[in-house]
């Protein structure tokens, strides 16, 4: 989303943007002229409303409201109904996530004329929110998914929304990420082969697959050293593996980075080990840094890489070691695939024609 808006005209367009999320660090990031709604103003969250009622002294009304809401969120209700509308009436709402509460609210308190969804897990679980996601995702004028595969996923869970959903790439600021990547970095061990993976630290990025492919690299006799760029909610229990598994001296988690790119760009392969995922933003990245890549047969992969531009295994420990194994061993293969990804990064679409034909539609 912060890629998209950079990049938009926003002579064009005028844009209000919702964080659910006060505090949402990659805000930090947003360059583009557009108008930061309040959060506290129309979210009650967790993360602070209590506080911003108190210094704002808010009325009585407003603190019950607030802890209707936590009770009805705790009940597992639809709480979202609670928050408050913006008082605007827009040409279109855009819900940008597609889980939690955010596409219920776009189409319960959001006065638009035309309303969209983006998509991009590369899955559809069938959890709590699944009885909610047939009942709404049909009121959306569009879905847009991130891949083909995504959109594939979608269709064939709710195939009554076929028409409606689209596919468009991720903006990709090309010339911003390689400015960036110049960024000095201090890292060690530069004597060994040095390994990257971004991302959130999450069950769906594979932090145990790096774990146990980490340990099996050690097996093999090779010397490197894996960098998780990253945060997440599995952060303790990855400390917990690394120490379990004694590869302290392997495996280095260094936390968010706002700028992630320096250390894309000093690694000697890029390493994707997801269970799942849409259409995966890190390695386009780490292809415009003409990065060679092992990523797991996930949805959206195949549509990034090819043959030649990228290891694709299953989403096996064994088999992710043996691609990282035969990159290390047969250093001419990386050259091959940073060559084909330049040439790939310069003929795909990831442009922003699309979004715009599909905002200025009537």
């Amino acid at each position: 989303m912060i890629n998209l808006l950079n990049a938009m005209d926003t002579t064009k367009y005028e844009i209000d943007v919702l964080a659910l999320h006060p505090s949402f660090e990659l805000l930090d990031l947003l360059q583009a002229d557009v108008n930061l709604l309040d959060t506290y103003k129309y979210i009650m969250t967790k993360y602070g409303t209590f506080e911003y009622l108190k210094r704002n002294k808010a009325s009585l009304t407003k603190y019950l409201k607030y802890y209707v809401f936590r009770l009805v969120n705790k009940l597992g209700k639809q709480s979202w109904k609670l928050y408050t509308a913006p008082e605007k009436e827009y040409d279109i709402a855009i819900a940008y996530a597609h889980n939690g509460q955010v596409p219920y609210y776009v189409i319960d308190c959001v006065k638009a004329k035309k309303k969209y969804m983006w998509h991009h897990e590369g899955r559809c679980p069938r959890d709590e929110y699944y009885p909610l996601m047939k009942k709404y995702y049909p009121v959306y004028d569009g879905i847009i998914a991130v891949s083909n595969s995504d959109r594939e996923i979608l269709v064939n869970e709710f195939p009554e929304i076929r028409e409606n959903v689209k596919v468009l790439y991720n903006v990709i600021p090309k010339e911003e990420i390689r400015q960036k990547a110049k960024e000095t970095i201090k890292i060690s061990k530069k004597n060994k082969i040095k390994l990257v993976t971004v991302g959130r630290m999450s069950q769906q990025k594979g932090p145990d697959l790096l774990i146990e492919t980490a340990r099996k690299l050690v097996r093999d006799g090779y010397e490197f050293i894996w960098y998780w760029v990253g945060d997440g909610v599995m952060m303790e229990d990855m400390k917990a593996m690394i120490e379990k598994n004694h590869l302290s001296e392997q495996v280095s988690l260094l936390g968010n980075r706002k700028n992630p790119y320096p250390y894309i760009q000093m690694c000697d392969i890029y390493v994707q080990p997801s269970y799942y995922e849409a259409y995966c933003t890190t390695t386009l990245e780490a292809q415009v840094l003409e990065k060679p890549i092992v990523v797991t047969d996930v949805p959206g992969m195949r549509e990034q890489f090819g043959e030649e531009e990228g290891k694709i295994v299953p989403v096996d420990s064994e088999k992710i070691c043996a691609a990282i194994e035969e990159l290390i061993d047969h250093p001419i293969t990386c050259k091959q695939m940073s060559e084909k990804l330049h040439e790939k990064m310069y003929t795909e679409d990831h442009t922003l024609d699309g979004y715009y034909r599909l905002f200025d539609q009537e």
